[in-house]
């Protein structure tokens, strides 16, 4: 559900079990939530702003002429994520050198996953969150076809909102862009396309709000999918009722999505200004609204130390 009409602003293989990694779990935490009764308290409500960033990672711009290297561009990165009061942020492109950079400019600011703790080619596509905001739960990989049909490792964070006790999945993507090196990916990114609802429709079992965020490298035909196939909205807005589909001619290939029982606020696509000179992609920045009342399982009687 849309909180308010969104504007768009132009701003400075067959299962899941096969592709998922041997370490994720689907189970509940073992915070269990609490039944709620007619006497109980109401149930709490979080409102926090996620982006979708790719950062354009410094092997495509050594000895540009458009840009400044990988290591100050992420510095500008984490700048603009403070300016917008970003809680959580999808990366994609995100290369070793920057990573390192980022976390030494940002200190314990973030806590970053997977980061360095698996293969350095899974830094790219890294979730971050806000560690005085956020407590991790869990995570996990799961696997999608990239170039050349090569496996590729992606992130799922289960995270505990600290001032609400809200859990929340994120899951963040980058599917294959079909270009002159690459010109065959359009298989490649349709079942990894297929894989992420399967995944999708597999995490709503558990009753919790899923936000998926990355770098899809489809527009109309990602949308169509992700909210026929799973029940999903895109931050942006849209429709998908009833076989009919308009995703309302979006621009970008970054996308926000939400479970349909979110509600999304302030959407806004950044790409002048300082966007102009970290990447060539537009920085999707929106808030995300949970409702305890709408997810139930969510709410968990104990709340991270700080």
């Amino acid at each position: 559900m849309i909180a308010s009409k969104n504007k768009l602003v132009t701003a400075a293989a067959t299962g899941l079990a096969a592709v998922l990694s041997a370490g994720l779990s689907l189970a509940p935490a073992s915070a269990h939530s609490p039944t709620q009764t007619p006497g109980s308290l109401a149930a709490p409500s979080a409102i926090f702003k996620v982006s979708s960033f790719n950062v354009l990672g410094s092997s495509h711009t050594v000895n540009s002429n458009q840009f400044e290297s990988g290591t100050l561009r992420i510095r500008w990165a984490a700048n603009l994520l403070e300016r917008n009061n970003t809680s959580v942020v999808g990366f994609n492109e995100l290369q070793q050198d920057q990573f390192n950079t980022f976390m030494r400019y940002t200190g314990d600011t973030y806590g970053i996953y997977p980061g360095d703790q698996l293969l350095r080619i899974d830094i790219n596509d890294s979730i971050a969150w806000r560690r005085s905001e956020w407590a991790l739960i869990s995570k996990s990989t799961f696997q999608i076809p990239y170039f050349d049909g090569n496996m590729r490792a992606m992130p799922i964070v289960r995270l505990r909102h600290r001032a609400t006790g809200l859990d929340t999945y994120f899951v963040n993507v980058h599917n294959p862009a079909t270009n002159k090196k690459h010109p065959n990916s359009d298989p490649y990114r349709r079942r990894a396309t297929t894989i992420e609802i399967d995944l999708i429709n597999r995490l709503r079992l558990e009753g919790l709000p899923i936000v998926l965020l990355g770098d899809m490298n489809e527009r109309e035909y990602y949308f169509c999918r992700m909210t026929g196939e799973a029940p999903m909205e895109a931050a942006r807005g849209g429709y998908n009722r009833n076989g009919e589909c308009d995703a309302e001619n979006p621009r970008s290939v970054s996308w926000i999505f939400g479970s349909r029982r979110l509600d999304f606020d302030n959407y806004r696509e950044a790409e002048h200004g300082l966007v102009q000179r970290i990447t060539d992609h537009r920085v999707l920045f929106s808030d995300v609204i949970v409702d305890g009342e709408k997810f139930p399982r969510a709410v968990s009687d104990v709340l991270p130390g700080r």
